[in-house]
């Protein structure tokens, strides 16, 4: 017997086709919110509006791998079992949707180059499956301050529960921006039935989606519905505050063949509708965009750097070998040094792309310094190494900051060679 809304349903088949289940909007019980927490900082992934950059853009930056934890909760009867491999199944069905891997379900969409994993060593550093049991009648039905008890550090951890989820199919607590962030009720929630591929609450909410749109919430993303049709020309801070799905006024049940809503075509194929699994197909690249800003500004320290620091040295033609650098570290530092002999002065520079670019009289431009430009340092020769901090921001694993030295002379110059700096452990 389920009981939901105040109601008792023979079967979750019944459940999920009833009035209950359909009117309350109990697909999904997180929230929606249109103002900020006055006590957060402004971002450009905020509750009210979303602002585009390229450095937020998957493409040629790392893969943002995130541990997971999932607390199985059950009731003293056995009743929300869910077997290890059901877990790790859910696990591969996120992936497929967030990297839109080929013949899968998810390969219609947009790889985010955001990935999930188990955890395999615990908060004190123990090795760990990433899954935990609990025995609870009171914490079964979501009630109870249970993450009080079971949470792992939501800093550096996905953690995931599974039980009743309070009649809903899942929920997260509120958006990072509007506040909890690292704080133990910071969770994503999930009704143990949906949980998995091929889960046993059967069609249409079986193949683990449920966990898509969810952890979509968990990252920052707003239903397609909410806030209705939004304001022509003002995507970015109206509706969904994203531009590439289209306005839409209420959810969309079911997968119909089209619909049309705010006259135009909904995005029902998007994950952060209320479509059938089946249905979902796509992340919008500004959803994504979205996303990965929120694991910059807002969970920094969750995803998992797993590239190595390094400082690679390029160099071409006349370019002298003057430069160098020590590997940049997450949370420590790297080490610039230019020895030049005859030069009075280094400009040293660190930008966003790298190039080969023949200049006059034998010199080679190695760095494209016309794209962003992370760091400028100005050094008297001959000088001591200069240090630099590397923030401690899982996000900036994998970056590469590409650096060469301006080696000045009076009125003679010369360009030394490049050092490639890929942040990382």
């Amino acid at each position: 017997m389920i009981t939901a809304g105040g109601q008792s349903f023979a079967t979750w088949q019944d459940y999920v086709s009833s009035p209950v289940f359909l009117s309350q909007g109990l697909r999904c019980g997180a929230g929606s919110r249109s103002r900020e927490s006055t006590a957060l900082p402004v971002s450009d992934c905020s509750l009210s509006s979303t602002s585009i950059r390229s450095r937020y853009a998957p493409e040629g930056h790392a893969v943002l791998r995130i541990p997971v934890v999932v607390h199985v909760l059950l009731s003293s009867s056995g009743e929300g079992q869910i077997s290890d491999a059901m877990v790790q199944s859910q696990i591969d069905v996120l992936n497929e949707d967030m990297r839109a891997i080929p013949g899968t379900l998810g390969e219609h969409g947009t790889d985010a180059r955001i990935e999930f994993f188990l955890a395999s060593v615990d908060p004190n550093g123990k090795p760990t499956t990433g899954i935990t049991r609990t025995t609870d009648d009171l914490w079964f039905e979501d009630d109870g301050n249970y993450y009080d008890a079971l949470a792992w550090d939501p800093q550096r951890y996905l953690n995931i529960y599974t039980n009743r989820a309070s009649g809903t199919l899942g929920y997260v607590p509120d958006l990072p921006q509007g506040g909890g962030v690292g704080s133990s009720s910071d969770r994503v929630v999930i009704l143990w039935a949906v949980f998995g591929r091929n889960a046993p609450i059967g069609p249409p909410y079986d193949l683990g989606r449920t966990v898509t749109h969810e952890v979509g919430h968990y990252l920052g993303l707003f239903h397609t519905f909410d806030f209705g049709c939004g304001l022509p020309g003002e995507c970015h801070t109206s509706g969904d505050r994203i531009c590439d799905t289209n306005p839409e006024a209420a959810p969309v049940y079911g997968c119909p063949a089209s619909i049309t809503s705010c006259e135009v075509d909904a995005p029902f194929h998007n994950y952060m509708d209320y479509s059938n699994d089946a249905c979902y197909r796509e992340f919008t690249p500004e959803q994504i965009n979205r996303m990965r800003c929120t694991l910059e500004s807002w969970r920094p320290e969750l995803p998992d750097c797993v590239t190595l620091a390094a400082a690679s040295v390029r160099n071409a033609g006349a370019n002298p070998m003057a430069y160098s650098a020590t590997p940049p570290v997450l949370g420590g530092s790297t080490t610039l040094s230019v020895v030049a002999p005859g030069y009075a002065t280094a400009v040293v520079a660190g930008h966003a792309a790298p190039t080969s670019l023949a200049l006059a009289r034998g010199k080679i431009l190695l760095v494209d310094t016309s794209s962003m430009r992370y760091f400028q340092l100005v050094l008297a020769l001959p000088a001591n190494p200069v240090s630099l901090p590397i923030p401690n921001t899982a996000t900036l694993c994998g970056q590469v900051v590409y650096s060469q030295a301006l080696l000045m002379a009076g009125s003679n110059y010369a360009l030394s060679n490049a050092v490639d700096l890929t942040i990382g452990e």
